[in-house]
C-alpha cells in the first residue's frame, strides 16, 4: 500500500488495517527518514489504532542495528509495517542489503502489509528519485525533461520494475518522473497524488484509493530517447494513464482494468 503523502484519508487507513488482519493486526511504524521521527511515529500509531489495528508501535533502528535479533524478531511477528515520509535515501541506506530488508520482503510474501507514505512510498519501488542533483526547494517543479537533472538510486524493490513518485500533481512532478523513466528504460512510472493511495495485491493488480489521481507512465513501446544539444530528452509512443479511486491497473499486462 503506497500513499502519495499529505492527508491520509480514514478509509485508506482502514483498508490498510483490514488487509493486515483488522483487530488482530500488529503494525510496526518506521519513521526513520523523518526529521522528527518520534512525533511522526506517534501520529501514524494513533491513525492506525483509530483505524482498528490491534497494536501499532515504533520500530527504531539504524544501519548498525538493523540486523539485531530483536529488530528482526519484531518484524517476523508483525502483520504490517508502515514507512513514514522524509528522506528516502536515509531509509534505503539503513535497510539496503541487510537481513532486515529480507525479512520485510518475507513479510510481504506471506501476506502481510508493507505500506509507505511520501518518501516511504518512493523507497518501495525498484528505483527511487532523490530529487534534483542540485538541492533546492522540494516543492519547486523540475523545469525541464532533461538528462542528468536527477539522482536515481536503487530502492527496496517491493514493486520490481517500477519507479514511484509522490505528491505528484500538487508538486508538479511530471517532468522529473518522465526524465527518470527516459534515463532508466524498461521501468513503469507511477505518480501518486496527495490524499491518494494504491494497493497492490496478488497477481500484481493495482487499485486506486483516496481523493486524487494516480498517473501511470508506460514507455514499453516508446522510441529510444533522443537528446538534443541542451540535454532535453525526446521520445514518441509514451503512454499515460490517469486513474481515479476505484480504478484498477494490471502491472504485468500494463493495461487498465474496467471496473
Amino acid at each position: 500500500m503506497l500513499l502519495g503523502g499529505g492527508e491520509r484519508p480514514g478509509r485508506v487507513m482502514e483498508r490498510i488495517v483490514a488487509l493486515a488482519g483488522g483487530a488482530e493486526a500488529r503494525f510496526l511504524v518506521v519513521p526513520l527518514g523523518h526529521p522528527e521521527p518520534e512525533d511522526a511515529a506517534a501520529t501514524l500509531v494513533r491513525e492506525l489504532e483509530t483505524a482498528g489495528a490491534g497494536r501499532a508501535e515504533l520500530l527504531s533502528f539504524d544501519r548498525e542495528t538493523a540486523d539485531g535479533w530483536e529488530v528482526r524478531q519484531r518484524v517476523r511477528q508483525a502483520s504490517g509495517i508502515f514507512f513514514g515520509g522524509g528522506d528516502a535515501a536515509k531509509l534505503a541506506g539503513a535497510l539496503s542489503g541487510t537481513e532486515l530488508e529480507a525479512h520485510i520482503h518475507e513479510l510481504y510474501r506471506r501476506g502481510g502489509v508493507v505500506a509507505g507514505t511520501s518518501a516511504g512510498a518512493t523507497v518501495l519501488g525498484e528505483a527511487m528519485i532523490l530529487g534534483p542533483v542540485t538541492p533546492g526547494d522540494p516543492d519547486r517543479a523540475v523545469p525541464a525533461i532533461r538528462a542528468g537533472a536527477l539522482a536515481v538510486e536503487p530502492g527496496l524493490a517491493l514493486l520490481p520494475g517500477v519507479i514511484v513518485d509522490q505528491h505528484f500533481l500538487v508538486r508538479r512532478r511530471q517532468n522529473r518522473l518522465l526524465a527518470a523513466l527516459l534515463e532508466n528504460p524498461g521501468r513503469l512510472g507511477i505518480g501518486i497524488d496527495e490524499a491518494t493511495a494504491i494497493v497492490v495485491g496478488p497477481g500484481d493488480r493495482l487499485e486506486v484509493l483516496g481523493e486524487g489521481l494516480v498517473a501511470i507512465y508506460d514507455l514499453s513501446a516508446a522510441s529510444d530517447p533522443q537528446r538534443d544539444a541542451r540535454g532535453n530528452l525526446a521520445a514518441s509512443g509514451v503512454v499515460l494513464h490517469l486513474l481515479a479511486s476505484g480504478q484498477r491497473f494490471d502491472l504485468v499486462r500494463r493495461e487498465v482494468q474496467i471496473p
